[in-house]
């Protein structure tokens, strides 16, 4: 199995290929670039099993109408959060289109939330699936009242072969402290963690991110998928610390100038990126220096062997070169 956190800037999407030339894809990046579906075709992805959005906001389903479009005939099944912005989404009214037309049978088309226990989304055994961990309906509920797309987010988990993903979307810190209490305060330990909003987890004090990243979850690779652009907010220096201090490999999609003065001139990434590609490999491509890749796409398999992030050495030798630049300073190396 193969798991690609998928370069789109600053937006999510992952695609889990699943080896028979079907994959499940989480979010689908920004509508303007296409980079989700191109992605899928290259993988020669032909059925998608699950397609899944975590939450409404843009930067994750803008990506799902070009995806639907060409996959209409191919989807198992559409898994989505109703939050309050859900029904004014281009990505429901298609949705809705084709139901209404018989393209899609409504039947396959079902909303992620919980009830009392994580919520198994696709899988037949304990050794490989995927659950829904959160929302609940009354986490849903009182987002839908504050309006707030990222507090009803879907918190999905990949366990396969003893190895554990966990997909955080935007979720905001009340969900984790709901998804403790179930697991009876039990940490949530994965090998790879999706770290929640591109690392700018928002209304949440020094000690409840200390909390969230010693408590709550443990992970060896936490994957940050930001975006180049001038005074970023995203990924919060504080919350990279502490996933540096809770022991967990940092690795992000691209480069920005929290981490280096001038990332134009390190186009097109500071490890040069590979096909299958991502933002930053496709703007690479066409001359263009918007998008600068830091670990650009990143790939994770997991086998028998265990699991294991593509090029991990190639990544982090070219990072602490990046360090001893004067015009460097990584967020993951201070």
């Amino acid at each position: 199995m193969e798991i690609n956190f998928v370069d789109v800037g600053l937006g999510s999407c992952q695609i889990i290929h699943l080896g028979d030339q079907s994959a499940i894809v989480i979010d689908c990046g920004l509508k303007s670039d296409h980079i989700a579906l191109q992605f899928l075709k290259k993988l020669g992805i032909v059925t998608i099993r699950r397609l899944i959005t975590s939450h409404s906001d843009n930067d994750h389903t803008g990506g799902a109408v070009s995806i639907l479009d060409a996959y209409q005939d191919n989807i198992e099944q559409i898994l989505a959060v109703q939050d309050h912005k859900w029904l004014e989404t281009k990505y429901w009214q298609r949705i809705d289109y084709f139901i209404r037309t018989g393209v899609l049978m409504g039947k396959n088309v079902k909303r992620l939330e919980i009830e009392s226990t994580a919520k198994q989304v696709w899988g037949k055994t304990k050794d490989s699936r995927l659950r829904l961990f959160s929302p609940s309906f009354i986490e849903n509920q009182k987002a839908q009242v504050d309006k707030t797309a990222n507090g009803t987010s879907a918190v999905l988990v990949l366990d396969h072969l003893g190895h554990r993903v966990v997909f955080a979307g935007d979720s905001e810190l009340p969900q984790w402290k709901e998804i403790l209490e179930r697991r009876k305060q039990k940490s949530l330990d994965c090998d790879v963690l999706t770290v929640s909003h591109h690392g700018g987890l928002t209304d949440a004090t020094d000690s409840e991110l200390d909390w969230l990243y010693a408590k709550a979850i443990s992970a060896k690779f936490a994957v940050l998928s930001v975006g180049t652009r001038q005074n970023p907010k995203h990924p919060r220096p504080e919350i990279v610390a502490r996933l540096l201090s809770s022991g967990a490999k940092v690795l992000c999609t691209q480069l920005t100038n929290q981490c280096h003065d001038n990332p134009s001139l390190l186009h097109p990434a500071v490890l040069t990126p590979l096909a299958p590609f991502g933002r930053s490999a496709d703007d690479a491509a066409r001359g263009q220096s918007s998008c600068i890749g830091c670990a650009g796409t990143i790939v994770a398999t997991i086998s028998n062997a265990g699991c294991n992030i593509s090029r991990l050495r190639e990544h982090q030798s070219a990072v602490d070169k990046l360090a001893n630049d004067p015009a460097g300073h990584p967020l993951c190396r201070n």
